[in-house]
């Protein structure tokens, strides 16, 4: 397995920062947050050209283009067709950079209070988001999310039978998952099987009520509060989770997504580091 940043962990930095600390510290790739300040649908060419060269030239390998497109449910069809035109814009980008997961999903509701209609309509713009992609040769990375109608690795086999296409898979979070109470270790990677392409990391805790930093989420528990936490301080038991991918053979990319925020005493470039050891400490323990 190999380590990725999510660059945004480091959205006060400019994007050819961000990916050279991520060098430095000795992360393994970067994953694009795919809106300003980083990378968006209106980079041109000839600056994804740029880009794509930079970061060769530090070693470092781009796993996934973390794009906001999708979130087809609620939209109307003119604007389910342009969330079309920005992945496929996106799709030309990941040809440059030699990318070959872009990701993409339905949206929400949550699955606790979706119905079938839902994952019907989901799974038919996914199908066409799918069939675009499909023209670049990318694969369509679905990140199972709360508040989606993707929260476990059920909901997602769910949705990926309809839409019936090869080139879309699951972008396994288990801290979205602890959100969600859905199971996020040994069963889900058995759950998603093939259809797993790739792993995003991050902890947090549920905490009783709002406070600096701290969000809210609708569960099927109701409104709940967590706290963001560097990996390894939250509630997110991850140990599980690495069995199960080293018991799998899984050899791509766990991407980094620290949500806690900067404070004067931690900025990101240590938050970006802790964050590092931590996952380095969790890959040796998977492994061993």
């Amino acid at each position: 397995m190999q380590t990725a940043l999510f660059t945004k962990v480091l959205s006060d930095r400019s994007l050819k920062d961000a990916c050279t600390l991520a060098s430095e510290i000795g992360y393994d790739g970067v994953e694009l947050m795919c809106r300003p300040p980083h990378f968006d649908v209106e980079t041109t060419d000839e600056e994804a050209q740029a880009l794509r060269d930079y970061v060769r030239d530090l070693g470092l390998e781009i796993p996934c283009l973390a794009t906001y497109t999708g979130n087809y449910l609620g939209k109307s069809d003119a604007e389910c067709e342009e969330q079309l035109v920005q992945l496929e814009r996106f799709c030309e980008l990941a040809e440059i950079l030699n990318v070959d997961l872009v990701r993409h999903g339905p949206g929400g509701p949550a699955a606790f209070e979706a119905d079938s209609t839902h994952y019907e309509e989901g799974a038919m713009w996914m199908r066409r988001a799918a069939d675009r992609a499909a023209k670049y040769d990318k694969e369509l990375g679905v990140e199972i999310h709360s508040g989606t109608i993707v929260e476990s690795g059920d909901d997602a086999v769910r949705l990926f039978e309809l839409i019936d296409r090869d080139n879309v898979g699951a972008i396994h979070d288990a801290g979205n998952m602890f959100i969600s109470h859905a199971d996020y270790g040994r069963e889900s990677v058995e759950t998603l099987d093939n259809w797993l392409r790739h792993v995003h990391v991050k902890d947090e805790r549920r905490v009783a009520n709002d406070g600096t930093g701290r969000f809210s989420v609708r569960t099927i528990e109701g409104d709940e509060w967590f706290e963001p936490t560097l990996l390894g301080e939250g509630q997110t038991d991850y140990e599980p989770l690495f069995e199960a991918l080293a018991a799998m053979d899984y050899d791509g990319f766990v991407t980094d997504e620290c949500h806690v925020s900067p404070t004067e005493s931690r900025d990101t470039a240590d938050i970006a580091e802790a964050e590092h050891k931590a996952l380095q400490r969790l890959l040796m323990d998977g492994t061993q």
